[in-house]
């Protein structure tokens, strides 16, 4: 009895240690993910160990400088990253931060991502673009991964039954101000 439960202690924690987590930037969203956790509020990617594909876009704001968003807001083309992750570990994926109209729309042009571990060094990553005949709000970016399963959501957006206004406000408020900012900008397609 002893031997089974410590197994399953064993099989339960080398479980959890075999996964690495990416936190996207602001001005990075995630498309598509193979293989992966994907949690839009909390902007972050759970990956296993290994060769990793990722679909992401660049969006910022067409003029950083302002408070006023009334301009709208400039995106790139898809891209395809494709890297390699240790066992676990934390990651971050980001882009250049745009000061001005000028280089938001140059970085939308010609995103450069980086992917950095948490002493800041960084990680290999390769980045090419994707061509999608066109592009709209139900283009499924999966199938322009290459090959490996696609990302499943968190468990906490697939709970049984439908998410109650309550737990989304919780889910909500458990974000940071940026975080909360880049939701509202997404949610309200500014």
């Amino acid at each position: 009895m002893i031997r089974t439960m410590l197994m399953l202690a064993l099989l339960t924690l080398t479980g959890v240690a075999q996964a690495a987590t990416i936190k996207t930037s602001e001005n990075v969203n995630v498309l598509a993910a193979r293989d992966a956790k994907m949690n839009a509020l909390a902007k972050s990617i759970t990956v296993n160990a290994g060769e990793q594909a990722l679909i992401v876009r660049f969006e910022a704001s067409a003029n950083p400088g302002s408070s006023n968003e009334s301009l709208g807001r400039v995106t790139s083309e898809a891209w395809l990253l494709t890297f390699s992750t240790p066992q676990n570990g934390a990651f971050t994926l980001s882009t250049d931060t745009p000061r001005t109209a000028q280089e938001a729309r140059r970085a939308a042009e010609q995103p450069r991502f980086t992917l950095k571990d948490a002493q800041g060094d960084s990680v290999a990553l390769n980045a090419k673009k994707v061509n999608i005949a066109q592009s709209s709000l139900m283009t499924d970016y999966s199938q322009y991964l290459p090959g490996g399963a696609v990302a499943r959501p968190s468990t906490a957006s697939t709970q049984e039954g439908k998410a109650t206004l309550s737990q989304a406000q919780r889910e909500f408020l458990k974000l940071n101000a940026a975080d909360r900012k880049a939701f509202l900008r997404w949610a309200l397609e500014l």
